[in-house]
């Protein structure tokens, strides 16, 4: 107690013991893949689409991150890090078109892919006669994509380009940023390009899993998050159906303990086939197509099949992973209704930005995936498109449910911070009232909020931390043990309908 020389009121502050825990964030996003520009293997943190074309570009067709991103703010999420994955070995695709006049041949443009990739080998460059313009300055040019031959569905309809009466004095304004595929330098603003088709060529992929996963050494892929403490939900959209990637994904988030890993199938799997393999096969590591180890992971969840958007980039319906939409819908739930509620259903589990699913996922069919873990998203006449699954990748039964494992993780890290004060202080009955004191109020406060199950605190959760939980070894050695115990509420997945008739009475 402080001691004073002259008379009068002194005011002191008094600690009254008590130290909220604050409950951590749940819904950061943090995607890795392929970007248009950016920095290489930095983490980025982005908080709306505007600012992810800033840093990164615009949509490309070689990659799905910016669909991933882009859906994910479309569905709710509101802030996300970004990790742009890409090699030295990645080339672009380039072509040199060349005028038509009868001397010495002259370059006059030069055509390169948007971004690196084997993908720009499939563009071609077609030159023609404007339509309304004089021919010997203007000319048509006419951008038509190929599709490859592994993914013939990956857009709805032919895509091609068309931009008419140009000249090569104004073919860079007209073409550049508003092309999805290709970018023109006018070497000569004099000159005309012959008329022609011109493929482009070039383009390597030289991108491998490494560059997605990375190392704690390089800090690049993944392991760009090591320095992140407040990443919860982990995609790597341009890596879909690599097994070796996921199972780099799960093991990284189980590492951490404190994030969760959207898993995507292979595009075009059936749900079950024992000879190529389905997404069944996929997920178990079977078949000679998908062999390899089981998806065992509560850090993580599979979401089947691909989902139709429309793109931006061409205006028309375009494939994509489901993992960038399914993390909007978790993020939006853990907003609107907290992380305890299963991402899934009519309402939260509506996928609003989605036109359509890759194919049908009968009941039949359903109910052989739904016992392996593997979330299908299906569509229903009146609700619209539903994720209609809450299951994580784990074979243990106490760790199914997506809510179950996510709520645990929200309440470890929210005690795990809250009590960073309790570090030095003296090891005695006081600090550990102290301690009880403070997770029980944080415990109240998501029991109250419908997190855990019980009509009183006495069933829904405990704290202990007293001396039989910290003998004097144990306090000689330093340590002071905290045992938490929940009770978390889990979905209900099977609504049983039961009717009879009733016997009219005499």
């Amino acid at each position: 107690m402080a001691r004073y020389s002259s008379p009068g009121v002194y005011v002191e502050e008094v600690s009254g013991g008590v130290k909220p825990i604050a409950g951590v964030g749940t819904s950061t996003g943090a995607f890795v893949g392929l970007a248009e520009k950016g920095d290489i293997g930095k983490a980025k943190l982005i908080t709306n689409w505007s600012q992810y074309v800033k840093e990164f570009g615009n949509f490309i067709p070689n990659g799905y991150l910016a669909y991933a991103v882009y859906s994910f703010f479309a569905e709710g999420g509101t802030k996300c890090y970004v990790v742009r994955a890409s090699s030295d070995k990645a080339k672009g695709s380039s072509v040199i078109i060349k005028d038509s006049s009868g001397g010495a041949a002259v370059n006059v443009l030069t055509v390169t892919a948007r971004s690196e990739g084997l993908w720009g080998n499939r563009v071609t460059v077609v030159i023609d006669d404007p339509s309304d313009k004089p021919k010997d300055t203007y000319f048509k040019v006419t951008i038509n994509y190929k599709e490859a031959d592994t993914f013939k569905n990956e857009f709805e309809g032919e895509i091609s380009e068309v931009f008419d009466n140009i000249s090569s004095a104004n073919v860079e304004d007209t073409i550049n940023n508003v092309s999805s595929f290709i970018n023109v330098h006018a070497n000569a603003t004099d000159k005309r390009p012959a008329n022609g088709s011109y493929p482009l060529a070039g383009g390597v992929d030289g991108i491998e899993d490494a560059d997605f996963i990375g190392t704690s050494d390089n800090k690049k892929g993944l392991h760009a998050f090591d320095e992140v403490d407040d990443i919860n939900i982990v995609a790597t959209p341009d890596k879909y159906g690599d097994r070796d990637v996921i199972l780099a994904g799960l093991n990284y988030c189980g590492n951490r303990k404190d994030c969760f890993f959207i898993a995507d199938p292979p595009y075009g799997i059936p749900p079950a086939d024992s000879t190529n393999g389905g997404v069944k096969e996929f997920k178990n590591g079977t078949t000679n197509t998908y062999k390899g180890n089981a998806f065992n992971s509560s850090y993580g969840a599979l979401y089947y099949p691909w989902l139709w958007i429309s793109d931006p980039l061409t205006g028309k319906n375009r494939l994509v992973p489901p993992s960038g939409l399914v993390a909007g819908k978790y993020a939006y739930t853990d907003a609107t209704r907290g992380v305890h509620k299963a991402p899934a259903g009519i309402s939260e589990g509506y996928l609003g930005t989605a036109v359509g699913i890759e194919r049908i996922v009968t009941r039949g069919e359903h109910d052989v995936l739904h016992p392996l873990g593997i979330n299908v998203i299906r569509s229903f006449p009146t609700s619209g498109i539903c994720v209609w699954g809450a299951s994580t990748l784990s074979a243990d039964s106490e760790w199914k449910y997506v809510n179950v494992r996510r709520l645990l993780l929200y309440i470890e890290e929210s005690v795990d911070q809250g009590s960073q004060w309790v570090v030095f202080e003296p090891n005695d009955p006081g600090l550990w009232g102290k301690v009880i004191r403070n997770v029980t109020a944080f415990l109240l406060r998501v029991w109250r909020d419908g997190a855990l199950f019980g009509s009183t605190p006495e069933e829904a959760f405990y704290v202990k931390v007293d001396a039989e939980n910290n003998p004097p070894e144990e306090r000689d050695a330093g340590y002071l043990h905290i045992e938490v115990g929940v009770a978390p509420v889990k979905p209900a997945e099977f609504v049983v309908i039961q009717i009879k008739q009733k016997t009219q009475s005499k």
